[in-house]
C-alpha cells in the first residue's frame, strides 16, 4: 500500500532547464557555478533540497520543516539548538508530547529493570564470593537511581531533567534514538534528507546532536552541455538611505543604484537521487513521503519561478527496485544530440531551448535492460522533452509493462474525480468480458461473474493503473450493485 514504510530502493532521474537566469549562484560574487574546464554549470544538492523544502513549506506549513526561514515575525536568527529546544519544550503541549516519547521509550527498559531488581535478592543468596555480592549491590543501586531519575522527569518535564535522564547512558540507551525518530516524524525534511544536528555543546540537548543520515540523497546537478555566462548591469530608480544632514549642511540627494547580475543564457540540468530502504527504517520514510518528494521536486522547480530562477521541470524518471540494488550514475547515461539549423549542427554553447537538441537515451536503455529482473516499476513524467510512447519504444516488452505515467505530477486529482472518469470504461470492460465463451483443446469455458471478478482484480493490480485503483473498484462495485 502507498502508506507503508518504504521497503524498496528508488533511483530518480530529474531534468530541468533554466533560461537567462542564475540557477545557483556562488556565495562569492553570486556568479553561476561553471566548471572552468568543462564549461558546464553545477547546481548544489543544497539548492535542490531548498526547492523541495520551499514546496513542502508552502503546502504543509513551515512547522513541517526543521530547516526553514521562520518568517518576518522572527526578528533574530534562530539557531538549530533553539529550534529543537522550542520544538521539544516550547509549550505545555509540546512538553507533554516529548514526555510521551520518553515514557514509551523507557517502558521496556523499566520492565526489564523491575524484573532484574526483583531477581536481585535471589542472586545475592546464590552468590558465594564477596566480590560478586558487591557487584550485585552496586547494580541494584544503579537501577534504583534510574527509576528515581525517571520519576523526577515525570514531574518536571524540562530540558535540564531530560539531560539528567540521558546522562544515565547505560540506563536509557534508546531515548536519544527515539527522540530523533520523533523529530523525523514531525519534520518532513529531516525524515527525507537527514541533517547534521549541530546542537551547541554544554546544553541540555547536546546529546541529541550529531549526524543523522537521511534515506534520500541527492547528487549535485550539472548541465548536460556547455553553457554561456552573461553578465548584465541592472539599475534601481530608488535612492539608497542617506545619513541625515548635520545642522547647517545641505542634505544629499543620491540617484538610483547600479548593480551587476550574472546568469547563463540557457542550460538543461540533470540530477539523480537515491532513496535507501535501509535508512528509511530509522527516519520512518513512507511511500507517501517519497511520492511527496517527487511531487515537490517537480512542482517546486516550477513554482520557484523568479527572474533569477527562470526554470521549468522537463523530465522525471523514478525506478523502483525489488532488490537492494541501484545503477548509479544515471545522469551520464543521457546525452543531447544537436539539431541542424541552416544545414549545420547547432553548437552546445548556442543551445537556447529544448528545440535546439534531441534527447539520446540509448545508453540509459542499455543500462536498464541489463538488470530487468531487478526493476519493479518505472514512473515517468515529461514536459516537452519526450513522450511516454517515445520513451517506451526504447524498452523491451518486459520493461514496457512496468512503466506508468505520473498522472498527478502537475496537479492533484481526487479519488472521486478518478472514479467518475473511469466509471464508463470500467463498466464497458466488465460487461464486455462477462458471458463470453472461448475454447481450449478439450473444453469450452464461459466467463462467469466469479471469473470476471478474478480478471478485474488482475487488471486493477497492474502497476500502470495504480493511481486509478480506487476509482475502478468503485465503478465495478456500482455495476454489480454492491
Amino acid at each position: 500500500m502507498a502508506d507503508m514504510l518504504l521497503t524498496n530502493r528508488h533511483e530518480s532521474l530529474f531534468l530541468w532547464d533554466v533560461r537567462k537566469s542564475n540557477p545557483n549562484g556562488d556565495p562569492s560574487g553570486n556568479e553561476p557555478r561553471i566548471d572552468r574546464h568543462t564549461k558546464k554549470c553545477d547546481v548544489t544538492d543544497v539548492c535542490i533540497k531548498r526547492t523541495v523544502r520551499d514546496y513542502i513549506g508552502q503546502t504543509k506549513g513551515k512547522d513541517s520543516l526543521l530547516i526553514t526561514r521562520l518568517g518576518e515575525d522572527i526578528p533574530q536568527i534562530v539557531t538549530l539548538t533553539e529550534r529543537i529546544s522550542a520544538f521539544l519544550f516550547g509549550s505545555d503541549e509540546k512538553k507533554e508530547k516529548t514526555f510521551k516519547v520518553v515514557e514509551d521509550s523507557t517502558k521496556k527498559a523499566l520492565k526489564d529493570i523491575t524484573e532484574k531488581h526483583q531477581g536481585m535478592e535471589q542472586e545475592k543468596l546464590k552468590a558465594q564470593k564477596d566480590e560478586q555480592k558487591k557487584e550485585i549491590e552496586k547494580e541494584e543501586k544503579i537501577l534504583k537511581k534510574r527509576l528515581e531519575v525517571f520519576e523526577e522527569f515525570k514531574t518536571n518535564k524540562s530540558a535540564e531533567k531530560l539531560k539528567t535522564l540521558i546522562d544515565e547512558k547505560e540506563s536509557w540507551p534508546n531515548i536519544i534514538n527515539d527522540l530523533r525518530k520523533y523529530m523525523c516524524q514531525c519534520f518532513c525534511d529531516l525524515k527525507m534528507f537527514g541533517s547534521v544536528l549541530a546542537i551547541k555543546s554544554k546544553t541540555p540537548l547536546a546529546d541529541l546532536g550529531g549526524p543523522l543520515t537521511g534515506p534520500i540523497q541527492i547528487e549535485v546537478g550539472t548541465s548536460l552541455h556547455k553553457v554561456v555566462q552573461s553578465n548584465k548591469q541592472i539599475t534601481s530608480i530608488m535612492a539608497p538611505d542617506k545619513k541625515p544632514a548635520e545642522e547647517g549642511e545641505e542634505a544629499e540627494h543620491g540617484g538610483g543604484l547600479f548593480g551587476d547580475t550574472h546568469c547563463i543564457e540557457y542550460g538543461l540540468f540533470a540530477t539523480s537521487a537515491i532513496a535507501n530502504e535501509n535508512t528509511a527504517k530509522f527516519t520512518g520514510l513512507h511511500n507517501d513521503d517519497h511520492n511527496l518528494f517527487l511531487k515537490a521536486l517537480w512542482r517546486g522547480t516550477r513554482d520557484r519561478h523568479t527572474r533569477s530562477k527562470n526554470q521549468v521541470p522537463r523530465l522525471l524518471i523514478d525506478i523502483e527496485y525489488n532488490k537492494p540494488f541501484h545503477f548509479g550514475d544515471l545522469v551520464n547515461s543521457i546525452k543531447l544530440m544537436p539539431v541542424k539549423r541552416d544545414g549545420k549542427n547547432i553548437e552546445e554553447e548556442a543551445y537556447r531551448s529544448i528545440e535546439d537538441f534531441t534527447l539520446d537515451l540509448s545508453k540509459f536503455y542499455e543500462t536498464v535492460k541489463s538488470k530487468t529482473d531487478a526493476i519493479k516499476s518505472i514512473k515517468f513524467a515529461s514536459n516537452g522533452l519526450i513522450t511516454l510512447e517515445e520513451f517506451k519504444e526504447g524498452l523491451d516488452n518486459s520493461l514496457k509493462n512496468k512503466v506508468c505515467e505520473l498522472s498527478n505530477i502537475d496537479f492533484d486529482c481526487s479519488k472521486e474525480i478518478k472514479a467518475e472518469e473511469f466509471s464508463d470504461t470500467a463498466k464497458k470492460a466488465i460487461e464486455g468480458i462477462k458471458g463470453i465463451s472461448y475454447c481450449e483443446p478439450n473444453k469450452t469455458i464461459t466467463i462467469t461473474t466469479d471469473l470476471a471478478d478474478d480478471i478485474f482484480k488482475r487488471i486493477i493490480d497492474n502497476p500502470v493503473l495504480r493511481d486509478y485503483k480506487d476509482g475502478l473498484q468503485k465503478a465495478y462495485n456500482e455495476l454489480k450493485g454492491t
